[in-house]
C-alpha cells in the first residue's frame, strides 16, 4: 500500500495516502487535468445495501485498484479531518449510496464539492441480478460473490472517471 504508514480511523486503521500534503493532479471536473485517483465515498448505513457497498469499496481499494483509489470516511469528512477533506478536494468523488437519502453525496456537497458520480447499490444489484434478500444480516464477507460482482462493476466506474479528459 502507498506510504505504508497507518493512521487511526473510526472503525479501524487504513493506510496513509502518499499524496497527502502535496498538490494532487486536478480532477476532470473543474481543474482541467486528468485525475490520478478517485475518492470512494461510502454510505455508512446499516442496511444490507450499505454493507454490500462498503465491502465492495474495500475490495476495490485494497485489491482491484489500490493505486488509483482513496477510501473516504464520512465521519472524518464531517469532522473536517484534513486527509478526508484533501481527498474530496484533490480527486473526483464516486459516492456509493444504499438508499434514497444519498448521505455520502450530500456530505460531499455540504463540504463545497460535488460527487463526480453517484452509484446506488439497489440499481447495481438489479443490473447484476443479485438477490439482496439472500445476503446475510450484519456482515458480508469480502469474498462473497455479490461483493465481488459489485466491486468489479464499481471498479469499471472508477476506470471511466479516470479516463475522462
Amino acid at each position: 500500500m502507498a506510504g505504508g504508514k497507518l493512521l487511526p480511523n473510526i472503525g479501524g486503521r487504513r493506510p496513509l495516502d502518499s499524496a497527502r500534503g502535496k498538490q494532487a493532479p486536478a480532477e476532470p471536473n473543474g481543474r482541467g487535468m486528468m485525475a490520478e485517483k478517485v475518492c470512494l465515498q461510502p454510505c455508512l448505513g446499516l442496511r444490507k445495501e450499505a454493507v454490500l457497498g462498503r465491502q465492495a469499496l474495500y475490495v476495490i481499494h485494497e485489491d482491484l485498484r489500490p493505486d488509483t483509489t482513496v477510501l473516504g470516511c464520512g465521519p472524518a469528512l464531517n469532522a473536517n479531518v484534513q486527509e478526508d477533506v484533501d481527498f474530496i478536494n484533490s480527486y473526483p468523488v464516486l459516492a456509493v449510496e444504499a438508499c434514497e437519502l444519498d448521505c455520502a453525496t450530500r456530505l460531499v456537497d455540504k463540504k463545497g464539492r460535488q460527487a463526480a458520480r453517484t452509484i446506488r447499490i439497489a440499481d447495481l444489484a438489479e443490473e447484476l441480478k443479485l438477490d439482496l434478500g439472500a445476503l446475510p444480516e450484519g456482515h458480508i464477507e469480502h469474498d462473497d460473490p455479490a461483493v465481488q460482482a459489485v466491486a468489479k462493476r464499481i471498479a469499471e466506474h472508477v476506470d471511466e472517471l479516470l479516463a475522462r479528459a
